[in-house]
Order: C-alpha cells, then sequence, then structure tokens
C-alpha cells in the first residue's frame, strides 16, 4: 500500500511544464523475472507497427495503397495471431509451465499454443481454476489491452490514424469475428486427437472452453469444446458474449476520429470495450484529456465486472508520457477494483483490490539527423493486490520491477 500511496501523490502533483510534440517508441527489456510477459509481447509488437508505418518512406499514393495492403494481411494473418497466442503463453509461463506459442496458421486454420500435457491442464485446472480460465482467455484479453494502448496513442495525438488504421481496422475485425463465431459459426470444431499430445493447441475454442469449464469445473476433462455439448444456459451465455463484444465497435478511433477540440483548446475522447475475465467478463469505458499547452495526457476509465449474476466496479487513472523537464519523463497508473471474492463465478461476496505503476525514463543520448532523436533508460515499478488486472501477470499479491528504452523523435 505504501507503493501505491507514493504512485497516487506522484500522479497528482505533476507540474506545469509545457513540452515538445514527440513521437515515443518503447522497447521493453524486461517486466519482473520472465521473459516476455503480455505486455511486453504486446509493446513490442505495437511499437514496431507503429514505427515502420511513421517512418517508412511512401513516394506516392500507389505505393501508400500497397502498403495499406500489405499490412492489412501481415497483421491479420500473423501480428494479432502472434500477440493472441502470447497472451495464452504468458499465463503458463507465468506459473512455472513451459509452453510454445505457434502464431502460424496450421491446416485447420488455426494459430496456438502447444507443449503442455494434459495431467498439467487437469492439475491447473483443479486446483487453480481462475488461471485455468484465464489461460481460455488471455488471447482476447491481450487482443483488448493491445488495442486501448493504440487507442490511447490516437487520443493523445502521438500517432497518426493514417498510418496504423490497416492494424486497428484488421485487429478490431479479426477480435470481432472470433466473437460473433458463437452466433454464426456453430459447428467449428478440432479433432482433439489429430495430433500427439504435446502438439496439441491447450484450449481450443477461446470462449466455448472458457464457458464449459467455468460452469462445470468438475466434468470431465478434455481440451476441445464443441457448441453441441454446451448445455442451453451456456449457449445462452456464449450468445450473450457475442452480443456485448458488439460493444468494441463504439470506438471513435476506429472511424478516424481521435479527439475532440473544446473551446480552450484542449482535447478529449473516447472509446468502449469488452473483454472476458477470469470469472466472467467485463465492459469499460475509457476517457481521454488532453491538456495541450501543459501536455499533461491523463487517461481515467471505468469498468464493470461480471461474473454469472452480479456486478462489481472498478476504475483508475494513467498519466501518460509527461516530461518533468527536458532530460525526464514520467508515465504512472492507479487502479482500484471490486470483484467475486476468490475470483469465484457464482459468488456475491466482493473483495477491494488496488494497484499501480511508477515509470521514470531519463535521456542518456541524443543526436540529430533531420530531427531531434533521443534514446531514454527507462526503469518502473508495479504493484497490485490480489485480483484481476487485464494485462498483469499475476492474480495474485504481486510487485515487479521493470526496465527498457524509449526512443523518441522529434
Amino acid at each position: 500500500m505504501k507503493h501505491i500511496s507514493a504512485l497516487l501523490f506522484i500522479l497528482i502533483f505533476i507540474s506545469s511544464v509545457k513540452a515538445q510534440e514527440k513521437t515515443y517508441y518503447e522497447i521493453p527489456v524486461m517486466d519482473g523475472s520472465k521473459l516476455f510477459t503480455m505486455k511486453q509481447s504486446n509493446t513490442f509488437v505495437l511499437e514496431g507497427t507503429r514505427f515502420i508505418s511513421n517512418e517508412i518512406p511512401l513516394k506516392n499514393k500507389k505505393a501508400k495503397r500497397r502498403y495499406e495492403l500489405i499490412s492489412y494481411f501481415t497483421t491479420a494473418l500473423f501480428f494479432q495471431p502472434l500477440t493472441h497466442e502470447e497472451g495464452h503463453r504468458s499465463v503458463l509461463t507465468e506459473l512455472n509451465i513451459g509452453a510454445i506459442s505457434v502464431p502460424f496458421v496450421d491446416e485447420d486454420g488455426v494459430a496456438k499454443v502447444i507443449g503442455v500435457t494434459d495431467a498439467t491442464l487437469i492439475d491447473l485446472r483443479k486446483n487453480d481454476l481462475p488461471n485455468y480460465i484465464r489461460l481460455h482467455t488471455a488471447g482476447l484479453e491481450s487482443d483488448y489491452t493491445y488495442l486501448n494502448r493504440l487507442n490511447s496513442k490516437l487520443a493523445f495525438e502521438e500517432q497518426i490514424y493514417e498510418n496504423v488504421k490497416p492494424d486497428l481496422i484488421a485487429r478490431n475485425l479479426g477480435v470481432g469475428s472470433y466473437y460473433l463465431t458463437s452466433l454464426y459459426h456453430q459447428k467449428f470444431s478440432l479433432d482433439e486427437f489429430k495430433k500427439p499430445e504435446l502438439e496439441r493447441d491447450v484450449v481450443g475454442h477461446d470462449i466455448w472452453g472458457m464457458v464449459r469449464n467455468i460452469y462445470r469445473p468438475d466434468d470431465s476433462f478434455h481440451r476441445y469444446t464443441t457448441w453441441g455439448e454446451l448445455t442451453s444456459e451456456e449457449k445462452s451465455y456464449t450468445k450473450r458474449i457475442a452480443f456485448l463484444s458488439l460493444i468494441n465497435f463504439i470506438n471513435p478511433n476506429l472511424y478516424g476520429i481521435q479527439n475532440f477540440t473544446l473551446k480552450n483548446g484542449n482535447k478529449i475522447g473516447f472509446s468502449l470495450g469488452y473483454s472476458l475475465s477470469p470469472f466472467g467478463d467485463y465492459t469499460s469505458q475509457n476517457f481521454y484529456y488532453y491538456n495541450v499547452n501543459k501536455n499533461i495526457k491523463l487517461n481515467p476509465y471505468i469498468i464493470e465486472y461480471f461474473n454469472k449474476d452480479n456486478i462489481f466496479l472498478a476504475g483508475g487513472v494513467r498519466l501518460h508520457n509527461y516530461e518533468l523537464n527536458k532530460n525526464m519523463l514520467l508515465n504512472t497508473s492507479l487502479d482500484f477494483w471490486t470483484q467475486p471474492k476468490d475470483l469465484n463465478f457464482r459468488t456475491s461476496e466482493k473483495e477491494f483490490g488496488v494497484g499501480g505503476s511508477l515509470n521514470l525514463a531519463y535521456k542518456i543520448y541524443s543526436f540529430k539527423k533531420e530531427r531531434e532523436n533521443s534514446i531514454y533508460f527507462n526503469g518502473g515499478i508495479s504493484t497490485k493486490t490480489k485480483g484481476f488486472l487485464p494485462e498483469a501477470p499475476s492474480l495474485n499479491n504481486d510487485f515487479r520491477v521493470n526496465f527498457g528504452l524509449i526512443y523518441s523523435i522529434e
């Protein structure tokens, strides 16, 4: 709690230095004691995509159209499956379970995570049901948090919409179509025993597997849930998930509206979101306030978590890329939530949780080409109590140190 109190103080007590317009690219080297958390994978792919799309020289409209077409295909066929499967894999890595992400679509039309035995999955479901359910939902959680990060960069004008439009649209369509399989693709199934045990995807269809196991955690084990084996109540729940996922399309950024300008010149924006959790699902409302003169970028948000029959409220605020002075950059966040006790799908009992992060970046090198470029060393901490926080690696009490680099172009 002391760490969180300090983060809250820093978030509130910010100075009024006016900063120059810059584009920042984060390179996360370490996030805790394990390599490639969900956040790291998402950040590497997002920042790489942004850098290439912003810096590649396109001489004419024909070259731009060709690049956009390539971007649509590479996102849909590789980069989205990559971050989605890394979400699944990161849950296992955090639990010290070895697994291999295979983000290339195979002959069955699916990307997957492999290398895990049935015995390991049975043990996980028996002894740690929230993490077993999260193993199913983490791919969609990764999709949600990736787009959340991109939305903030667009709303705060750190990214030009046209340059990342293919990535933004392809990912939204990909996520949306996956959710909607519960409405239009109900015969989808895989032969669970077609391949050797260690070459099988760990969960199969994310949503159907999540629903069957969260409703019937003591049912006989098998990896791939089909639509036909769901009960009528479970089918109704999956259809509810499919319809609620349409909330993700209520996002001005998706249609090229990055923010709205107020009379005083400051800017505001918003986006709505929906995703799954280890105990059900949730809706979110993100708001963006950009004080142009003082370069203050605040992202307050509200979340409504749902388990089977109850609603649990959460919220928080993030301070985004604030220049304390010419050499120091600050990012910090405060999160708080109520969630079902022990992350249980059926309980009405609540538990309160809180978390936060603090990252300071210090400029270590500058050089000029056509523009002034700088490299920052970025280090910080994150801490949380027990509970689910999207993209946070652990469901338990957690404290971790992170570091990396930030590359800025003025």
